[in-house]
Parts: C-alpha cells; sequence; structure tokens
C-alpha cells in the first residue's frame, strides 16, 4: 500500500471512529457516501489547539469560535529636527602659532667644534689603497670608530652635555642600548653628571657591565625597550632629571664636526658616502658643513 493509500485510509478509519463514537446524530449512507453534499453534521474541529490560539495575541477563544481582531497601522511619530550647531567665526577660534622651524646651521656647527676640540680626538682619514686601485679613484675613510666608546656618537652628546644649564645637570637618564646610550654614560661620568641607564631585561649582561664600568648607575626595567623608556620619562619626571634623545639640535651640531674635519683633511674631495641609519642625523649635519664649505661636493 503506497502512502497516499495509507493516507486517505487513515483519514476514513478516523472519521468512521468518531461518527461511531460521538454524540452527534448519525449520517446517512446517502449523505455519507456524497461528495457533493453541504449539509452541517456538526461543529468542525479547528486546525490549531484552542490554547495556541491565546498565544498569537491578536484572536481571542469564545466558545469555540475564533474572533479575530482588525488591526491598524499607526503612522510613524513625527520627528523633531534637532536646532543646527550655531557657528563661528574664524576670528572666534585661538589660533594657536607653530614654533618656528629650527635649522642647523654652520655657526652652531663651528661653536660645537670649538667646545670638543679638547674633549675630542681628531681621527685620521687615510687612504684605503685596495679600494683606490680596484674602482681607479683615490678613496679615503674617516676612522671615527677610534673613539672611546668607537662611534661616532661621541661628538654630539658631548656637545649635548655641555651645552646643559645648571639646573639639567641635576642628572641625566638613557633608556636606549644603543651607541648614543654608552656615550652619554662615558661623558656624563667624565663632566661629574650623574648618568641612569634604564634598560630593558633583554638586554645581554656584558652590555650592562659596560654601562657601569662608564659610570652609569643601570636600573633594569620591563621587557622591552618600549617599558624602560617609559619608565625613564617617569623617572625623570618624578625627580627633576633630564631624558635624552638623539634628536637635539646640539646633538646635531656636534655631529656635524665630522664634516668640517673632513673638509679640513682633504680640500679637493669631491664626494662623500655617509653610512644612514635611524634619523638620518649624522647624515643631516655632515651634509650642512661640507655643503657650507664647498656647494659641489656630492653627499651621499
Amino acid at each position: 500500500m503506497n502512502f497516499a493509500a495509507q493516507l486517505f485510509y487513515s483519514g476514513y478509519l478516523s472519521e468512521r471512529l468518531e461518527r461511531l463514537f460521538s454524540s452527534r446524530p448519525a449520517i446517512k449512507d446517502s449523505e455519507e457516501n456524497d461528495p457533493f453534499w453541504a449539509g452541517a453534521v456538526g461543529r468542525r474541529p479547528t486546525l490549531i489547539e484552542p490554547e495556541r490560539l491565546k498565544d498569537f495575541g491578536e484572536e481571542e477563544l469564545l466558545n469555540g469560535d475564533v474572533k479575530y481582531h482588525q488591526t491598524s497601522v499607526a503612522g510613524t511619530p513625527e520627528m523633531k529636527l534637532m536646532d543646527p550647531p550655531k557657528t563661528r567665526r574664524v576670528s572666534e577660534f585661538r589660533i594657536i602659532p607653530k614654533p618656528p622651524a629650527q635649522f642647523l646651521r654652520f655657526e652652531d656647527i663651528s661653536a660645537a667644534a670649538f667646545t670638543i676640540q679638547s674633549a675630542i680626538q681628531k681621527t685620521p682619514c687615510t687612504q684605503y689603497s685596495r679600494l683606490s686601485k680596484q674602482y681607479g679613484m683615490e678613496i679615503f675613510l674617516k676612522k671615527e670608530h677610534l673613539h672611546y666608546t668607537g662611534s661616532v656618537k661621541e661628538r654630539g652628546v658631548l656637545y649635548l652635555l655641555t651645552s646643559l644649564t645648571q639646573q639639567q645637570r641635576k642628572g641625566v637618564i638613557v633608556a636606549t642600548d644603543c651607541n648614543f646610550s654608552m656615550a652619554v654614560a662615558h661623558h656624563a661620568a667624565e663632566l661629574k653628571i650623574p648618568v641612569f641607564a634604564i634598560m630593558p631585561s633583554s638586554c645581554s649582561s656584558p652590555r650592562l657591565r659596560t654601562y657601569r664600568d662608564y659610570g652609569a648607575m643601570v636600573i633594569s626595567y620591563g621587557g622591552t625597550s618600549h617599558d624602560s623608556q617609559n619608565h625613564a620619562r617617569h623617572l625623570a619626571k618624578e625627580n627633576g632629571y633630564l631624558y635624552l634623545e638623539d634628536e637635539s639640535a646640539a646633538y646635531l651640531a656636534g655631529l656635524g664636526t665630522v664634516g668640517m674635519e673632513i673638509f679640513d683633511q682633504i680640500p679637493k674631495v669631491d664626494a662623500v658616502v655617509i653610512p644612514a641609519a635611524g634619523q638620518y642625523g649624522l647624515l643631516a649635519s655632515t651634509a650642512a658643513a661640507l655643503k657650507y664649505l664647498n656647494s659641489q661636493i656630492l653627499v651621499i
């Protein structure tokens, strides 16, 4: 028996059982077998359970009948627009003037060279014979690695420290593990300026020992350089110390003394190649000095 036949038979059987056990009047055979019979035998059961009708909210159960309510769509509430903001004249705004841009002057570089000449040795600039033969030109090397800390940054750091006021000499703080901090630790100790080096825990023990040997008080803080720098700024603000960074004009002026020495040692120099990294302070300051002395010199 297929599905359609089963469905028809189950429906027919349920209807016969309802008629046998129901209190409603029996239906004649002619009426039962007549497909066009439209008589009312009794109330037909609703397709939805009466208790479920209460859940819809828009119907009411009344004596087994369903009463429908007509619903009307209410109009959207009227929206009140806010008043437009009051416009202000340009003259009412407080215009904060921008600070004038600082340019590195040759006079500043010359003053730095005069100040540090007694403490910073004049490094040699010798010809490199192998490269000269290989490229067919005279190539010279400026040996800045001969400084005490092995870096050209000693020039800028020394001039920066000597330019500090008496209040700023109360103490200086550095927080980056680099040649700049090494130079600060060495020359600050030479100038009797208290120096603190805030270094992250990732800094190696030999490097920390070098800072201590130069005369700095080393404090290990944080796991990254960002943590140590924030802590250094906090200590500087609380104790009135100066947090040093390699971006000041005095520091750049000290770096520019390299250009003056190159021009003094090789007056007929045609081009100067400078290794540039970080903030390009060495490149900018050296180029400023060389271009002032001879604008035809090519700086690369």
